[in-house]
């Protein structure tokens, strides 16, 4: 099957799904092969001091994300993160323990996200799909002409 959704589609389904985004983050939208993401880190009550501090400084976050890759279940994702206008992206491994800690949190399993220390985030779709979804093998995962595109077929 093959699934194309726009960011706001995806992000409607997910909320019916029970899986809605976190308050932090205010918009979402794709241009071409880039998801857009914004978040203002104020909104977050229990963040880990190293990114309690980072929201003092730089409250509102924007980052770019591209798949870079869909191999084994898991996708690749190149991020490219600025706050206050100044690049921060090489901070995200930096900030990788206390990010994963808060999605571990919030319900996500320890092993779905890999934050590495190269900025890439690494998304076993796999694992985060088993719950929810089991029986549906995903094959490929990609952003074109703004829409969230997804090859999958039912096991």
């Amino acid at each position: 099957m093959l699934i194309r959704l726009t960011p706001a589609e995806a992000v409607a389904l997910a909320s019916i799904g029970g899986a809605g985004l976190p308050p932090a983050v205010t918009s979402v939208a794709a241009e071409g092969s880039v998801v857009r993401v914004t978040a203002d880190l104020r909104r977050l009550d229990d963040l880990p001091g190293p990114l309690r501090l980072a929201a003092r400084l730089a409250p509102v976050v924007r980052a770019d994300v591209r798949v870079l890759g869909f191999a084994a279940g898991v996708a690749t994702l190149g991020v490219e993160v600025n706050a206050a206008g100044l690049p921060v992206g090489k901070l995200l491994g930096f900030l990788a323990s206390p990010l994963e800690h808060l999605l571990a949190s919030k319900g996500l399993p320890r092993s779905a996200v890999d934050i590495r220390q190269d900025g890439t985030v690494a998304v076993d779709v796999e694992v985060l799909l088993a719950e929810r979804l089991p029986g549906l093998d995903v094959t490929r995962v990609a952003v074109e002409g703004g829409e969230v595109v997804v090859e999958a077929s039912v096991g």
